[in-house]
């Protein structure tokens, strides 16, 4: 017979098992809503600017979202360092304006596999921003990732595109937006971080969509609204799997997102992804899971230092 405390450990492992199953499917269900809300970037950018569709999607987002938001209370909106998420905002703009240009241009497939260059910017990031450690085997990583980069872009080749470009600036500039929230941290909870990022893209958006404003047509208009609803969707999957297991179980999961566009990509636009896109994916989603994977074993070690010091 079982002893308490091996039934206790049981039913802990078992939660466990439970727990990573879970976070593998909402990242798995995020990372295809996502993909969907690329079908859509890519049909509305035929009839709208990319910084219109920012405007119009973050708003949608904002509806869908804000009554949950305002469920939580005054916690919600309490800010204490608004010029940084002023900040952030006007970098989420930039981030988002040039990804959904990068998405109505180039391959689905290539701009899947140059936006998991995300995880590298942030290494570098925090390395001349909060001066982290960065040692010898995550530098390399990032090297290796940059050249996996490289292999998509195809320098040298005559075929590197402005989009392809725009899609390297939006990762490093998601990247920056990342960093911004975690300084954010200090200052103000997750949830109203996550509340501010949309409030604040608006404006911003708006100012930016008024040189260029085209007026939606109706089917334009329910393509931006499920867009805003798939947003929504993908955000909350992706945050509640982050919540109940470890990054490095989960983050390969999203790995699946840029197999959702490579047949979205084939099947709706006949796109079919060459040797450099596989390798080159091969390439920076290698670096991304060991730098994801050292990160975890480095805060593994912090927290168990400081139990002990404890």
């Amino acid at each position: 017979m079982a002893t308490a405390g091996e039934t206790l450990a049981a039913a802990k492992a078992s939660a466990e098992a439970r727990a990573v199953v879970a976070g593998i499917g909402l990242m798995i269900f995020a990372g295809f809503t996502s993909s969907m809300m690329h079908i859509g970037v890519r049909y509305v950018s035929q009839h709208i600017p990319a910084i219109e569709t920012v405007l119009l999607r973050s708003v949608f987002t904002l509806i869908v979202t804000l009554p949950v938001f305002l469920a939580v209370g005054r916690a919600s909106w309490r800010c204490n360092n608004l010029g940084l998420q002023v900040i952030r905002g006007c970098v989420g703009v930039c981030s988002m304006a040039t990804w959904y240009y990068a998405l109505g241009e180039m391959p689905l497939a290539d701009a899947g596999a140059l936006s998991f260059t995300t995880a590298i910017f942030v290494t570098l990031g925090a390395a001349l921003w909060f001066h982290e450690p960065v040692g010898l085997r995550r530098w390399s990583a990032v090297a290796i990732g940059l050249l996996g980069a490289m292999v998509v872009l195809k320098p040298g080749q005559g075929v590197i595109s402005w989009a392809a470009i725009a899609a390297i600036v939006s990762s490093a500039l998601w990247a920056a937006s990342l960093l911004l929230a975690k300084e954010l941290g200090k200052f103000d909870s997750v949830v109203t971080i996550t509340f501010y990022q949309p409030l604040m893209i608006v404006p911003w958006a708006a100012l930016g969509s008024l040189p260029v404003w085209v007026t939606p047509s109706q089917e334009v208009w329910l393509a931006l609204a499920v867009m805003g609803v798939l947003a929504a969707l993908a955000n909350y999957a992706m945050v509640k799997a982050f919540n109940i297991a470890d990054a490095s179980v989960i983050i390969p999961a999203d790995y699946v997102r840029l197999l959702w566009m490579v047949g979205w990509g084939y099947a709706l636009f006949g796109e079919v992804p060459g040797l450099s896109t596989w390798v080159g994916a091969a390439l920076i989603i290698g670096a991304t899971f060991f730098i994801t994977v050292r990160e975890q074993q480095l805060a593994r070690g912090k927290r168990n230092q400081s139990a002990n010091d404890g």
